[in-house]
């Protein structure tokens, strides 16, 4: 109100004896209002009609916004009765930008327009009454980074786009402001990338009465097209509205009715009371109801999971959601699901079927109960369990959880977390499993037996998986211990793993005769230290495998001495070729061993014993009995695995 009142008062005495003045001068040392200030300002009123007018301020501020050096001049200002009109003004800030305007000395109405560019305008009239003043700005096309000085601090910037439409400000006993803006090609972000948002077009409303001290307000947003990331969220697509209703004041901003409706995914319910003077949320909730689980997912939620386990899922299902936030805080979620299911399309994970209700407090115990009629991991089925979970806060706990894995099943016992994120424990078990069916469904070999197994305690926490102790599996009649276990970004796209495994007393007959390799009778032991999986593909490791200590049958079939011989070369096979051997099956041997140390893609080969001519990898023993000979000491790890696929294949070519 000071600026106008201040503006008036200078009209008047500038133009108020224009008709006769030949030159007239005007200089303000600084003039302060709410939220505007200027300082030395200067004004020269040359002529009579036309008058040659010409403003210069030092410095101006608007809010958070400061100009200097601002220069307002009109060559030619003209007297029509009792209206100054200026039609070729310009105003430097120190961009060049076309003004004109025209001002009633009788009753202070103005009406002012800037033309920045080719078909942009801002036009801002003033129309005065008695007892009140409306003002309007009618925008049209108008470039939105001009606005960019304006912004709030801590917003992101506009960075694209233009806008049109009118505000109008009505000072009447009580004030009134409506607006409505279209905006087109907007674009905004920040320097930290966490938010953005491009091609924008989007209409706002506004209308707010002022009652006392209080602003009564309400809003609506409708979203044509464009999109925006709001961290950890993303929306784009067309279709979209906001609406919000409520209050403000000088304390606090209240949206006591919103809904927001984003097109294919649902509608939100919500209010939220904003603590001004604290800056921060001081309350909330939110509510919807039959959710699309696949839209939410892949319109909402997918384009921030790139790069994550979760970036390329197939969902279905629906859901009810509400959350509540107290000081800033979420204090409290519920969560229903109805026949939600979550599938990875690399094979991963997959969870069918999931039912239930799952309530949440920040600072009270909860208990819930899920359903899950199936699902899969790395390609293994499982079939239907329930998930009793109680949690408080960011910790979860669930006992005495059985999962049927194929023919078997896997207990998961006292499973917890921490309350850090993503960091969790549990211990369990695996009863016995059908070696035929797990490695039908992994899709390897078919081997014979069963898989069973004790899990001490395993742990994660920041994409590493491990165990504490030992993991014991018996298979093949035998067992496999592994020690050491490190499991990294075990759904990632490369995860690690290392280990150290210790093999005993494997059934050599049960094993063999899984592939196309001949029949071996036996038993072995084995060692693996030092174990290193990246992408499930072995870089590193150095492996022994040998007879087992006591008394037990040991033969060889002649088809696999030809194919442990084109392991490490050329030799026994064509001695049996050669010699009466041919006419055997089957062979007596002593010992049989085999090692590989695998450095730089290449394995390191050694057997039982050295000899002159190379390594011995069978030991002959009874009658008949042969010897079987390693010739290559160093090959290629990629050599040898063809080498493997051969001789599985009943594809052996010896040379």
């Amino acid at each position: 109100m000071l600026f106008r009142r201040v503006i008036c008062v200078a009209a008047g005495v500038l133009f108020g004896t224009c008709a006769t003045a030949q030159q007239i001068a005007l200089a303000i040392d600084r003039l302060d209002g709410p939220s505007f200030s200027a300082s030395k300002i200067a004004g020269m009123l040359r002529g009579s009609n036309p008058a040659a007018l010409s403003l210069e301020i030092a410095e101006a501020s608007i809010g958070n916004s400061t100009w200097r050096n601002v220069r307002i001049r009109c060559p030619e200002l003209k007297q029509e009765r009792d209206q100054l009109v200026c039609a070729q003004g310009l105003l430097e800030s120190p961009a060049k930008i076309p003004l004109n305007f025209r001002y009633s000395t009788r009753n202070k109405n103005l009406d002012l327009a800037l033309r920045p560019a080719a078909g942009e305008e801002w036009r801002l009239t003033v129309d005065a009454h008695a007892a009140s003043r409306t003002v309007a700005l009618v925008v049209s096309n108008g470039l939105i980074t001009r606005l960019a000085a304006w912004w709030p601090a801590g917003w992101p910037k506009p960075n694209a786009g233009s806008v049109s439409g009118k505000l109008v400000f009505a000072d009447e006993r009580d004030a009134r402001v409506s607006t409505e803006l279209a905006f087109d090609n907007f674009g905004f972000g920040d320097d930290a990338g966490l938010h953005a948002g491009e091609k924008i077009a989007a209409v706002l409303s506004l209308q707010a009465q002022q009652r006392g001290e209080q602003w009564q307000w309400q809003s609506r947003l409708e979203w044509k097209s464009g999109d925006v990331f709001w961290q950890p969220l993303f929306v784009g697509g067309s279709g979209h509205a906001l609406s919000l209703a409520g209050t403000l004041d000088t304390q606090r901003v209240s949206v006591e009715r919103g809904r927001l409706v984003l097109a294919g995914i649902g509608e939100f319910d919500f209010n939220a009371l904003h603590d001004r003077a604290a800056g921060k949320l001081a309350s909330a909730s939110l509510k919807s109801a039959n959710l699309d689980v696949a839209a939410l997912y892949e319109k909402l939620f997918k384009p921030a999971l790139q790069g994550t386990v979760l970036a390329d899922l197939r969902c279905d299902g629906r859901a009810d959601i509400a959350l509540e936030v107290k000081d800033g805080a979420l204090a409290g979620a519920d969560l229903v699901l109805k026949r939600v299911s979550i599938e990875d399309k690399g094979r991963r994970f997959a969870l069918f079927g999931l039912d239930g209700s799952l309530p949440w407090h920040r600072d009270l115990l909860t208990s819930a109960k899920l359903r899950l009629a199936g699902g899969e991991v790395l390609r293994v089925p499982f079939g239907a369990f329930d998930l009793p979970l109680e949690t408080r806060g960011m910790r979860v706990r669930m006992h005495d959880v059985q999962i049927p894995v194929l023919d078997g099943k896997l207990s998961v016992n006292d499973f917890a977390t921490s309350g850090e994120r993503e960091s969790w424990r549990f211990s369990g078990g695996i009863a016995p499993i059908s070696m035929q069916q797990m490695t039908t469904a992994l899709g390897l070999p078919v081997m014979h037996g069963t898989l069973s197994a004790v899990i001490p305690t395993v742990s994660y926490q920041q994409s590493t998986l491990k165990v504490d102790g030992a993991l014991l599996f018996r298979v093949f009649d035998g067992t496999i211990v592994a020690q050491n276990l490190v499991l990294e970004d075990p759904l990632g796209k490369v995860p690690r793993l290392t280990a150290d495994v210790d093999v005993r007393n494997l059934d050599l007959d049960l094993l063999t005769r899984t592939f196309s390799f001949g029949n071996i009778t036996g038993r072995v032991d084995a060692q693996v230290k030092a174990l290193e999986l990246v992408n499930w593909e072995p870089v590193h490791f150095d492996a022994r495998i040998a007879s087992s200590a006591g008394e037990y049958p040991r033969r060889i079939s002649q088809a696999a001495v030809q194919n442990i011989s084109a392991l490490g070369g050329a030799g026994a096979a064509s001695a049996i070729q050669r010699s009466f051997l041919r006419f055997f099956e089957t062979f007596g041997y002593s010992a049989l061993g085999l090692s590989c140390r695998l450095e730089s893609g290449v394995c390191r080969m050694g057997g039982i014993e050295n000899v002159p001519q190379g390594y011995v990898i069978v030991k002959g023993g009874g009658i008949p009995a042969i010897n079987v000979l390693g010739y290559n000491r160093n090959v290629g790890w990629r050599e040898l695995i063809e080498r493997l696929k051969r001789v599985t294949e009943g594809n052996v070519i010896v040379k």
